[in-house]
């Protein structure tokens, strides 16, 4: 039996992680959540970690890597349906990928490490996480 452990996916949020997780376990596959606790607790240096890292053995690589892939493949063909009702996606891709920015991450540090304090200036931008384009 091969005890090695291989990171199938990583996450930037908990909630995420889980659901992938949960979706790997109900089809049998082994595995379990890494660094969760380091990206709860230092948020702003999670990428630098690699964020969440799904984990399985070695032997279910393939298994785990193909589950995921057909479970996005089938509920992207699920949300071309739904999208026609949604109208926030980005202008520029058209992906429906996106972060709601409501502060400056640069005004949030700089303050943090002058004063101290998270003063926060209100920006309220929204961001493809795909394509990178910021648009109000």
């Amino acid at each position: 039996m091969n005890d090695r452990v291989v990171t199938v996916a990583s996450f930037d949020e908990p909630y995420k992680a889980h659901i992938a997780r949960i979706k790997l376990e109900s089809a049998g596959i082994r595995c379990f959540l890494s660094g969760e606790n380091f990206v709860s607790t230092y948020w702003l240096l999670s990428r630098a970690d690699g964020g969440i890292k799904l984990k399985v053995w070695q032997q279910d690589v393939k298994a785990a890597e193909e589950f995921l892939r057909q479970k996005k493949s089938s509920s992207e063909a699920g949300k071309s349906d739904e999208a026609e009702g949604y109208d926030l996606v980005c202008p520029k891709c058209g992906s429906e990928n996106i972060d709601y920015e409501r502060f400056s991450r640069k005004a949030l540090m700089l303050s943090i490490l002058l004063f101290r304090l998270p003063l926060t200036w209100l920006k309220e931008k929204y961001k493809c996480e795909d394509c990178g384009n910021v648009w109000e």
